[in-house]
């Protein structure tokens, strides 16, 4: 897989929106190497999942509604595809345990993955080196410019 140099761990990069406004910006290098790119795709996603539950939980203590986003974008197509087929194969323990939490709350119908082109992800504007124009592009469109 690559990510950083020295440890080779990937990093994750989140953009999280409740009522359409943006409440959680943050980037990540991940707990563990991955092995492959659907790997480290795997990984955000679940951390994804956990900052939106967190996010879940704040809401409806304090009682201010239900609008909470319940999509998750990735461009990872490959790791979409299998998230959402309910068919994973991993001798990783803690993938095993992502891949399931994951699939249980799509089962559930609390969350949803899609796929969003790699051109597209806003996210990307916290984990990659990006072009100015592009870099200026996505944090418009997350909102912190």
């Amino acid at each position: 897989m690559g990510g950083e140099a020295d440890t080779s761990r990937s990093t994750s990069g989140i953009v999280v929106y409740a009522l359409g406004t943006l409440v959680i910006w943050k980037s990540k290098k991940q707990s563990v190497v991955a092995q492959s790119t659907m790997q480290a795709e795997m990984i955000a996603t679940a951390y994804g999942k956990v900052q939106i539950d967190w996010l879940r939980d704040l809401v409806a203590e304090i009682g201010i509604g239900r609008g909470i986003t319940r999509r998750i974008l990735n461009d990872g197509l490959n790791c979409v595809t299998t998230l959402n087929s309910g068919n994973f194969q991993s001798d990783s323990w803690h993938l095993r345990l992502w891949y399931h939490s994951i699939h249980e709350a799509i089962a559930k119908d609390e969350i949803e993955i899609k796929h969003v082109a790699g051109t597209d992800m806003l996210a990307d504007a916290l984990t990659k080196a990006l072009g100015g124009v592009t870099l200026g592009k996505f944090v418009e469109e997350i909102g912190l410019g």
